[in-house]
Formats: C-alpha cells, sequence, structure tokens
C-alpha cells in the first residue's frame, strides 16, 4: 500500500484531535449547539486541508516530471556536446546515434554514412561479438592520420534494432600511437654479415684481387647502411657487423635482401664471386639478446650452406637467399677439432645411444655402424634405435645378420634405449637435425648429453643445446662425415668390410653413385672406406631390387605429368613397404628427361602423404619443401602433408612451386 511521504504530511491532524476532543466535552456538559458549531468547523477545516493535500501532490508530481525531462535533456546534451567522440551501432557496423564530435571526426559526409565501414573499411566487429563490454586498440582513421582505442558497452537488446547494439566511446591515441611508431621504427637492427666462402675463393686469388674484393663487398655494405641510418663495422677480414634502424628492414626484407645478389655478381679474374651469410636480429629486449639473436640467426644461415639471409624475432625465424650450392671446405681443421672431441665425449660417457632419423635409409644406418665402431673402439657398451626395418634397410640388415651379427643385438626400440639411459649416458643423433624426425624424440628429453652430426641444411626446428654439433651443409652425406672423423681419431680404428660397404653406400644413396652434390672430400672419403676394405660390387648389390620395384618405376615415368614449364611430377597411390625408396628412385629418374629442372614424386602412407623432392641444382628444392613443413638440401629434399588426398596434396604442392618461382622471378 502506498503512503505519503513523511515530509510531505501535514501536521494539522494534531489539531483535528484537539477539535474532536473538544468537541466529546461539549457533548458531555450538553452544549449541543456549541457542538454542532464545531464540528462543522471541523468538517470544513478537514475538507479544505484535504483538497490542499491533493493539489502539493501534484505539483509535486509535475515537479518530479519536469525535473526528469531536464536530466534527461542534459543527460542527451552531455553526450551529444562530449568532447569525445561516441556513437552508437549495431554489431553488422550499422550507424544508430553519433555525437556532435564523432560529426567532426567525420567531416561532411556524416550524414550520408549508414554503417561503420564506409568511414573505416577494414574496421574489425569481431570483437563486439565475443564480449559484452571491452576495448578495440589502435584503429587507425588514415584520412585523418589519428588514432583510436574504441571503449564499447553493449546496451539492452532491441533498444536499437533487432540486433545487439553498442556504445563506442572514441578515445583518441594518436600521440601514443605516433610515439610507438616513433619507438618501433628508430629501433637497432643488428646483422652480423660473413663472407662464407672467403677461405676457398682466397686460394684461387692473388692477395691484390682478394683485398679488392673484399674492399667491394664492404662498400656495398657500407652503401646499404648508409640508405638505413646505419653503419658498417668490420671486425675480422670476411666479418662484419651493420646496425641499421627498424623501419628500413622490411624495404630489406620486400628485395629479399638484394645485397646478396650484388655480393654475387662480384667476379675475380676466375670468374670466382664472393657469398654472403647474413643473421639479422630484430626486436630483443636488450642489446645482448639483440647480439645473440645475430649469431643464432648467422648461425642457421651458415649450417644452411651460406648465401643467405636469416632473421630471427622472438617468435620466428625467415629466410632469404639461398640459392646457391654449399660451397665444399677444402680443410679438414674442423674435422680433426670435431673428432677429438668426440672421442673426450665418448671416453667420459657411461655408454652411447645412437639413432638416426625415422624411415631410415642407408646414410641414416651407414653413419650408425661407423658410429658404433668408433664408440666399440673406445671401449663403450653402443646400441642403434632401430625400431622397424623398412624396404630401404632390408638388404643391409640381411648381410648384417650374416656377416656382423653382434650388430642385430646392438639393435634395439625406443623402450629398451629409455631404461639405458642414465645422467652420464651419451646420445649421439645422426643424418637429421630436426628433433620431429629422430627415430625416437622422447630420448632426447631424457638424455642430458647429445651430439649432432648431420649434413642437411639447417632448418628452424633444431635440436637445443647439443653437447657438440657437427652439421655441413657441403657434404654430400653423413657417412662421408662419420667417414673423416674416424680417419682422425687419435687410435686408428680398423674399419671391418661390413663397416666400410655402410658407410660407402650411404655415400652411393645420397650422391646418385657419385652425380650429385659430390666434392674432392667425398672421393677422398670413398678412397678411406675402399682402402678398409669396401668393394663397388658388393656396395652395388645392398642397392639391387625386384623386377615389381623396376615395373613400379617405369608407372611411375609414365604417368608423370610438366607443370610450369620445368617441374616433372608423379606419384604412387597404393600403399607398399617399397614406395617411399621408389618414389626417391624415380624422382632422380625424371630429372634426365630434357629441359626438367625439379621433379617430385608424391607418395601415400597410411596417414600422410610424402614428397620426395630433386633437383638439378638450379632450383632449391629445399625451400620449396619447407613451405610444406620439410626440408632438406638444395637438390634433395622432402616433406609429408597430413592429408590422405592426393588431389589436395598435389595442389598444396603446385601451390609452393608457385610460390618460389614468384619469390625468385629470374627463374
Amino acid at each position: 500500500m502506498k503512503t505519503t511521504p513523511k515530509f510531505l504530511k501535514d501536521d494539522s491532524i494534531i489539531y483535528f484531535a484537539l477539535n474532536i476532543f473538544l468537541i466529546v466535552i461539549l457533548i458531555i456538559e450538553n452544549l449541543y449547539v456549541y457542538a454542532a458549531i464545531s464540528g462543522l468547523i471541523l468538517i470544513i477545516v478537514a475538507v479544505f486541508t484535504l483538497r490542499r493535500q491533493i493539489q502539493r501532490e501534484k505539483e509535486l508530481k509535475n515537479y518530479i516530471i519536469n525535473y526528469t525531462k531536464n536530466i534527461e535533456s542534459l543527460s542527451v546534451n552531455s553526450f551529444y556536446y562530449s568532447p569525445m567522440p561516441i556513437s552508437i551501432m549495431d554489431i553488422n557496423g550499422k550507424i544508430y546515434w553519433f555525437n556532435n564530435k564523432f560529426r567532426e571526426l567525420v567531416g561532411d559526409e556524416a550524414e550520408n554514412i549508414e554503417n561503420i565501414e564506409e568511414f573505416i573499411p577494414d574496421f574489425s566487429l569481431k570483437g563486439f561479438s565475443d564480449n559484452k563490454e571491452g576495448t578495440l586498440n589502435n584503429i587507425e582513421i588514415t584520412d585523418s592520420g589519428k588514432t583510436f582505442n574504441i571503449m564499447y558497452y553493449r546496451l539492452e537488446e532491441g533498444r536499437f534494432g533487432n540486433d545487439s547494439s553498442y556504445v563506442c566511446y572514441w578515445n583518441e591515441n594518436t600521440a601514443f600511437a605516433n610515439l610507438k611508431t616513433k619507438y618501433n621504427d628508430e629501433r637497432p637492427v643488428s646483422m652480423l654479415v660473413q663472407i662464407d666462402n672467403y677461405d676457398e675463393i682466397s686460394e684461387k686469388l692473388d692477395k691484390g684481387e682478394k683485398s679488392a674484393m673484399t674492399a667491394e663487398v664492404e662498400k656495398i655494405l657500407d652503401r646499404y647502411a648508409s640508405e638505413m641510418n646505419g653503419f658498417v663495422l668490420r671486425y675480422d677480414t670476411a666479418k662484419f657487423l651493420m646496425m641499421i634502424e627498424n623501419k628500413f628492414l622490411e624495404i630489406l626484407e620486400a628485395k629479399k635482401f638484394s645485397m646478396l645478389e650484388d655480393v654475387r655478381a662480384l667476379k675475380g679474374s676466375s670468374e670466382f664471386s664472393f657469398t654472403l651469410s647474413i643473421g639479422t636480429g630484430v626486436l630483443a629486449k636488450n642489446l645482448t639478446q639483440l647480439l645473440e639473436y645475430s649469431k643464432g640467426a648467422l648461425d642457421v644461415a651458415l649450417g644452411r650452406g651460406g648465401d643467405q639471409a636469416v632473421v630471427k624475432r622472438i617468435n620466428s625465424v625467415k629466410f632469404y637467399g639461398g640459392r646457391s650450392k654449399a660451397v665444399e671446405k677444402r680443410t679438414k681443421v674442423k674435422a680433426r677439432i670435431i673428432s677429438y672431441a668426440l672421442r673426450q665425449i665418448i671416453d667420459q660417457s657411461s655408454n652411447v645411444i645412437i639413432m638416426g632419423h625415422r624411415v631410415g635409409d642407408m646414410d641414416s644406418l651407414g653413419s650408425s655402424i661407423g658410429l658404433y665402431a668408433i664408440a666399440r673402439s673406445r671401449g663403450k657398451n653402443s646400441y642403434i634405435v632401430l625400431n622397424t626395418v623398412n624396404y630401404a634397410l632390408k638388404n643391409m640388415y640381411e648381410r648384417m645378420k650374416k656377416e656382423e651379427s653382434h650388430y642385430t643385438e646392438a639393435l634395439i626400440s625406443t623402450e629398451e634405449a629409455l631404461n639405458l639411459i642414465d645422467q652420464n649416458t651419451l646420445v649421439v643423433v645422426l643424418d637429421t637435425h630436426r628433433p620431429s624426425y629422430t627415430e625416437a624424440p622422447e630420448i632426447l628429453s631424457k638424455a642430458e648429453k647429445v651430439v649432432l652430426i648431420d649434413h642437411h641444411r639447417r632448418s628452424e626446428e633444431y635440436i637445443e643445446n647439443p653437447l657438440l654439433d657437427y652439421v655441413e651443409p657441403y657434404a654430400s652425406s653423413t657417412c662421408e662425415l662419420v667417414s673423416e672423423i674416424v680417419q682422425y681419431m687419435e687410435e686408428h680404428i680398423k674399419l671391418t668390410k661390413f663397416e666400410a660397404d655402410a658407410l660407402l653406400s650411404g655415400i652411393v644413396l645420397d650422391t646418385n653413385s657419385f652425380t650429385f652434390k659430390t666434392g674432392v672430400r667425398t672421393f677422398e672419403a670413398a678412397s678411406f672406406l675402399r682402402r678398409n676394405g669396401a668393394d663397388t660390387t658388393d656396395v652395388k648389390e645392398l642397392f639391387n631390387e625386384s623386377l615389381d620395384s623396376m615395373k613400379k618405376k617405369t608407372e611411375i615415368i609414365e604417368r608423370s605429368e610438366i607443370v610450369f614449364g620445368d617441374a616433372a611430377v608423379s606419384y604412387i597411390d597404393e600403399i607398399s613397404d617399397d614406395s617411399n625408396v621408389i618414389a626417391a628412385q624415380s624422382a632422380d629418374e625424371l630429372l634426365t628427361i630434357k629441359d626438367v629442372k625439379m621433379s617430385f614424386v608424391l607418395v601415400r602412407n597410411s596417414d600422410y602423404i610424402n614428397i620426395s623432392a630433386r633437383s638439378t641444382g638450379s632450383v632449391n628444392v629445399q625451400v620449396i619443401m619447407e613451405y610444406l613443413g620439410g626440408g632438406g638440401h638444395l637438390n634433395m629434399a622432402g616433406a609429408q602433408v597430413q592429408t590422405q588426398d592426393m588431389d589436395e596434396a598435389k595442389s598444396k604442392l603446385y601451390e609452393a612451386i608457385s610460390h618460389y618461382k614468384k619469390e625468385n622471378e629470374s627463374l
């Protein structure tokens, strides 16, 4: 029940009570005339008082209504004339209302704009649907050069239109945005630049010409640095530090680090040219971390064969260049140093566990056998992790059982290896540097001491903090690297004929019988193995295949097609044990077709499609495979596409080839 507020009540009730009391006394005293007169007066006063009370309440109600209207008018006016732009729009960007400041912001076209995207084309409405209230940061209005943070709040459903509507407060932060942009633009970028084939080319040039070419390289770097508000400091014979401003890095990346081409164009008297490796550190917390980024990026560039730039940010690594073949290192000093260090590490270990990459091949298993021979010569218990013997290893495994049966006992599974690991166990990873590609990635998580030996160009994924790493992309194979290490062990290691054949088979596989990626040191390693009993005829028998396999290769070549004018593509649709091996061999065969510079064979596996890629050297198939998550060498690479649809895999491959060709328009 509603009651009148106390402050509106009239105090005349007291007088009414006194009058009634007086009337009662008059009646008791039999003064009826006076009592009647008093009653009449009381009724008149009561009617007058009641009418007055009703009038006062009516006046108060009108006052409250008028006051409320004034408040609402004041609120609307305060919104409309607010110094901050305010608008009301729905989830689709339709504008229902805006204030005077928003009108000034939009300009003369304000009345004609129905949707916010007419004013800001790239305006994102996604945040509206996700939250009832929040902030859209750094909304830039291109025409005015202003930047805003938009604070929004969802209104009651149906207030404006049928969809959810939001009141938006446009808080200008142009000054802060400009300051932030200026800060980011002027942040230092460090670039460690190295002439990666300086020693090799220097041997072929006289002293004067070598100095002249080095000076030309420095001149090119200095020109680029001055254009980017930076400087170049030469701190070693063939090493430079370049510092530039961050705002120029985007231009440099857009030009694919054109300084690489400029330096490569410098020719000596014998048509020899220098190539650069560039490690670029960006957006680090401090100068120390910036230099660490640059060093890490330079290591990656050198590990991928040089002649390229690597840009390392906190969460990403990008590659540019890498179109040249890795230059063979003539000096074997590093091989001697690695051999000595490896011997020391093995001697200090309780046992040695060796593993290559999953889906092993002759290079992976052959180098594992060579490393096993080294560890055995140091008197250590050694094991090779091999979970399955695939088609590619079948011939070697059968020969192993006949000639070196103790090796079959050394082959262990992942579970057995995990049980053998203690704090002094040494794990040696061969023929891959990517943890996810190893035979047993979980072993790396448990082991404290890891040594890495590989010949593939380095990718972004890399085994963290190895005790010793020997990654040389110039080498033909990991077997070549292991053969050199064997030669420089302090005590001479006598390889058995089987071990020598196993190492030579890895070299034969990865060079395609000494036709690809074969250097002087490759033949020297083969000569060493030959002196230790390796027989080329016996090695050839390890690659013997069945008549069915030969027929499959013929079918693959028959169904191949030429795309992009110089790429041969074929596929194997049925799943079989020998498919991956046959695919690799078929890719080699397709390169013999006239005008074909690269070849790809797709193979269906149980839950993915594998791609074997080959090139004559003029195309970097490693970069193409990296687009698909794979990797390898300039002229030999591979990738796995996570699909069972062959057409989809082909489409992704064509997309990767197209992307590569656009990036390298001269091809």
